[in-house]
């Protein structure tokens, strides 16, 4: 205990722990209240505005006022009820898959995964013990690394969405070793999209189950907010889709999505899953009425990636280097220097903006940044108000001209 409080004095003594605000007010609108004052977040994921939504809490209420607050049990006990089916359902069809199994949160559905197909279940089926390989983005979230580490598979970390050193490391596989990929579709610290056709034809050439992490691609990417893959068209294509119903859609949990015979196995060799109380109802009836709108409201989509390009425009104009192409809705403003980033968002803060520091660990050291999350909700005001904010703070800071 005595090093413990050495570590946390020796954090806060030098401005490195991240300060915890209390928000008074719904977390996931534009304009938050933070000891009594007017604040616009920029670090939700609330992308389409959708937590909020009057018909979204609407069902939700319906679903409260008939199941309670709590499943009751995992869905092998009474948690199975009929509309978490249907929620299944709605799933796999917003991402183009067969089947979907859905869980209390994302990470619970990236703890899963890997253990449920690259680990033995009965005997040495369906793999011997310890016999795979996981191939893994080296930015890869961290709950994919967790995940990675509950399996006895072997990793083997690629450079980020270098598909060369991919498969210049797959190649050196012997053909009948099981092999998984896994990457993220949307690299939202980084600002990148994944280059998913080269990916796929890798996992195709070296017989590989591929895995996509597309928690921050689903509801945003694709024409009726299906992913990463329908953005490529590409959904017949992935073994695995992994997806967060606590973004776009606005709720909270997360699932995984493939074909039939996939989902009807990780019913019972997901750990997470058997272990674990189900979805509760209040959240699925929510999520089934947030997914229908997803699917047909393409002008919020519209709408945040019109925001997000103004805002990356204009950023880039004052001076900043906003890491990515564009192709997502999230603009990470590289700062570099932890202190000085922290000092960065402490200043918007003052001016009246909560966009928290991404540093070490993180990110990697010397890459502090900003990531500037915009969301279909926000008007011109609240952008030029940001913009303004990050012209004054970072000219202070002579991190601009």
């Amino acid at each position: 205990m005595n090093k413990i409080s050495k570590l946390l004095n020796i954090l806060k003594r030098n401005g490195l722990y991240p300060p915890f605000y209390r928000i008074e007010s719904a977390g996931t609108n534009p304009e938050v209240i933070i000891n009594g004052k007017k604040y616009l977040i920029f670090c939700s994921n609330n992308y389409l505005g959708l937590a909020t939504r009057s018909e979204i809490i609407r069902a939700a209420e319906r679903a409260l006022k008939k199941h309670g607050i709590g499943p009751g049990g995992s869905r092998f006990l009474c948690g199975n009820i009929a509309l978490l089916e249907q929620l299944d359902h709605e799933t796999a069809k917003l991402v183009g898959a067969e089947d979907a199994i859905t869980f209390p949160t994302g990470y619970m559905a990236n703890l899963a995964i890997f253990k449920a197909l690259m680990d033995p279940l009965i005997g040495n089926l369906p793999h011997k013990k310890g016999s795979g390989i996981i191939f893994s983005d080296e930015f890869n979230h961290g709950s994919i690394v967790d995940g990675c580490k509950l399996s006895y598979a072997k990793k083997i970390i690629f450079r980020h969405i270098d598909m060369k050193d991919l498969e210049t490391k797959i190649s050196t596989v012997p053909n009948n070793t099981p092999k998984m990929i896994t990457i993220e579709g949307v690299f939202s610290v980084e600002g990148d999209l994944v280059p998913l056709p080269e990916v796929i034809n890798i996992a195709k050439k070296y017989n590989a189950i591929l895995m996509i992490d597309d928690a921050h691609g689903v509801g945003v990417m694709g024409e009726k907010g299906g992913g990463t893959a329908q953005h490529f068209g590409l959904e017949s294509k992935i073994d695995i889709i992994m997806g967060s119903f606590d973004k776009a859609l606005g709720g909270m949990g997360g699932f995984l999505a493939g074909s039939k015979e996939i989902v009807e196995y990780l019913r019972i060799a997901s750990r997470s899953y058997m272990l674990s109380s189900a979805v509760p109802a209040v959240l699925a009836g929510g999520l089934i009425k947030a997914i229908k709108i997803c699917e047909t409201k393409k002008g919020l989509r519209e709408k945040l990636f019109s925001n997000a390009n103004y805002l990356r425009k204009n950023l880039e104009e004052i001076g900043f280097r906003v890491l990515g192409k564009g192709e997502i809705p999230v603009n990470p403003v590289l700062i570099g220097d932890e202190i000085k980033a922290i000092k960065f968002s402490e200043k918007l803060f003052r001016r009246g903006i909560y966009a928290p520091t991404y540093r070490w660990p993180m990110v990697p050291k010397g890459t502090a940044r900003i990531r500037v999350t915009t969301m279909s909700t926000h008007t011109k005001k609240y952008l030029d108000t940001l913009l303004e904010a990050f012209e004054k703070s970072g000219k202070e800071l002579k991190l601009i001209p």
